[in-house]
């Protein structure tokens, strides 16, 4: 009867063909000494937590489980269980054979090793490994290196060889010299709840477009919190600490997957990010850019919101000053005077109240979105747009509006 041997171990999926190559190399040098060879199974890829060196939770990895089995030498009851490694200061150092059996291995760690001694040729001299051979009756045998053939009948260059099976379950597969793998992904809500957090301390969202303004854009502060290792811990505690942001990540990634399919190549984009469970770090800024989005919504739903109050300001003819927010500005198509085409464009204001005001523009240089202004205008006309009364100004002046002290 044979004793099975089945090593079992995970890897990253990006090293299975490493592992073929050294299990067909390892099997070939033990086919050298007419053992039989070992079979491989990979398990289909599954992604796996992946910690960083100081323990913290970064993200998933593509990972493969690994499965190793054969059948364990055996010759006239005869099998080598273990490899005994003598050092100069008398201790003894137990190898076992690959995915021994626990009948066989415990019987290996019980075994008191007798340093330089070998059962087979009885003679003591200086061995730095003996190996422990147990036969099926229960008898154990301590051999020199070249006492376990004669003795055993097993080939000790070809179980030499099956012997490296072991050390691929503990080898480093990383291949990556210490730094983050390159196949490492992110969990999806994760990143939008850092980029909430961020963004909370920032006062708004940076684009990558936006580095001129001497800040850090958003992007680049969320990478920092997951890839950085220079990264303060007192930072990112703040981050986590953020207790709104876990809750405006989920809305973000609703809005988000709202757009999957969009005629809009972008907001399909972002969707499509948003659905899955994880992101690919180059995928990240697009991701982390969802959260504008979010908000220009949810500001546009706001005014959306406020204007189904706004009623007609001043009468016709009444010069008006209000304080407001500017909420669109519209090019529209100019108005050409010889060889002279004068620019137009709408721009629509908001007040605290949700009252419309609507300024057809020719002067050079307007507010923007956004905006926070002192507007002075004369009364030209009332009307309706959709469902919202509109107040339209002309003759406009329009002032940045001092912030008000706290």
């Amino acid at each position: 009867m044979m004793t099975s041997a089945a090593m079992r171990f995970s890897i990253p999926a990006t090293a299975q063909s490493r592992v073929r190559q050294l299990v067909e190399a390892t099997n070939a040098r033990a086919a050298v000494h007419h053992l039989t060879a070992y079979t491989l199974d990979i398990s289909a890829p599954f992604l796996a937590d992946y910690h960083d060196t100081d323990g913290r939770l970064i993200g998933k990895r593509p990972t493969v489980t690994v499965t190793i089995s054969g059948d364990i030498p055996r010759h006239h009851g005869w099998t080598v269980i273990a490899r005994l490694d003598h050092d100069e200061e008398g201790e003894t150092i137990t190898s076992l054979f690959p995915g021994l059996p626990e009948q066989d291995a415990e019987a290996a760690r019980q075994y008191r090793a007798i340093e330089n001694f070998c059962h087979g040729c009885a003679v003591a001299r200086h061995r730095t490994a003996t190996y422990l051979a147990r036969h099926e009756n229960g008898e154990m045998r301590q051999l020199g290196t070249t006492c376990v053939e004669p003795y055993t009948g097993l080939p000790i260059k070809g179980l030499e060889a099956l012997w490296r099976f072991g050390a691929l379950k503990d080898s480093d597969w990383d291949g990556e010299e210490g730094g983050i793998p390159a196949d490492l992904r992110v969990p999806v809500i994760e990143v939008l709840r850092v980029t909430a957090a961020i963004v909370k301390t920032e006062g708004r969202f940076y684009s990558r477009s936006e580095q001129w303004k001497n800040t850090q854009p958003t992007a680049d502060g969320v990478e920092a919190y997951f890839f950085d290792r220079k990264a303060p811990m007192e930072w990112r505690a703040d981050i986590d600490g953020d207790p709104d942001a876990p809750t405006t990540a989920a809305a973000i990634r609703a809005w988000a997957v709202q757009g999957y399919g969009s005629l809009s190549d972008y907001r399909h984009k972002v969707g499509q990010l948003a659905k899955g469970e994880t992101v690919d770090p180059r995928h990240l800024p697009t991701l982390v850019s969802a959260i504008a989005g979010w908000y220009r919504d949810q500001e546009k739903e706001a005014t959306e919101q406020a204007a189904q109050n706004s009623k007609p300001q001043g009468s016709v003819g009444e010069r008006i000053t209000t304080n407001a927010t500017v909420t669109t500005v519209i090019e529209l198509e100019g108005r050409t005077y010889g060889y002279h085409t004068q620019r137009r464009r709408l721009v629509k204001f908001q007040d605290g109240d949700g009252n419309v005001f609507v300024w057809f523009s020719s002067a050079a240089d307007v507010p923007e979105q956004g905006d926070e202004v002192e507007l002075t205008g004369t009364v030209k006309d009332h009307s309706i747009y959709g469902e919202t009364a509109q107040t339209v100004l002309t003759r406009c002046r329009v002032a940045a509006r001092e912030p008000v002290a706290a």
